[in-house]
């Protein structure tokens, strides 16, 4: 069999699964769903090294408002601690939130924003940063209202904005960034 009748095969099987799901109203039903919704959602993280006795703790809630099936607005919170530092990190950064495509069950999105972040802490100067840049990510429907989302890269402009970077990476600069540290994932709720 060659490519042509594969991809015929394939469309033949797919057209009586679309059709019948087309009539059960189950894509109008669930384009609808992002029309005027509420995010909430987050990620946790917990580690303890052995060989250096270290313990990390990073918390990174986030909410957020659906206009409709391509555009949100919302704000990431985000605390971080670790034995290695002195201080304690928060951060705040709002973004705009673009779904520039839609395949049921996936969506991948761009989140534009802006953030600041400060070390503070007993005995430790507070210093302040900030980034401007976009954000990939996807996120695929679990269930109606429910969401595995993730983030894999950071294209922009930072200066001392020390929020997960990994050690030894300077917190200032611009560029595209595709590294493990720039990865997040987490759930999503829609209200």
């Amino acid at each position: 069999m060659n490519r042509k009748h594969v991809i015929i095969y394939l469309v033949s099987l797919l057209l009586p699964v679309c059709n019948a799901t087309a009539q059960t109203g189950f894509f109008e039903k669930h384009l609808e769903k992002h029309d005027g919704r509420i995010v909430v959602g987050g990620l946790v993280s917990a580690w303890y090294d052995t060989d250096a006795k270290n313990k990390s703790f990073t918390i990174e809630p986030e909410i957020g408002y659906l206009f409709n099936d391509d555009w949100g607005l919302g704000v990431k919170f985000g605390y971080a601690y670790s034995d290695e530092t002195p201080g304690h990190n928060v951060a705040v950064s709002p973004f705009v939130r673009y779904y520039y495509y839609h395949k049921e069950p996936f969506n991948l999105y761009l989140d534009g924003g802006v953030g600041w972040s400060a070390m503070v802490g007993q005995g430790v100067e507070t210093k302040y940063g900030f980034e401007v840049g976009v954000r990939p990510g996807a996120c695929v429907d679990l269930t109606e209202g429910l969401c595995l989302c993730l983030r894999f890269g950071f294209v922009g402009y930072r200066r001392d904005f020390d929020h997960g970077e990994e050690e030894g990476l300077s917190p200032s600069g611009f560029g595209i960034r595709f590294a493990p540290e720039e990865l997040s994932l987490g759930l999503e709720l829609e209200f």
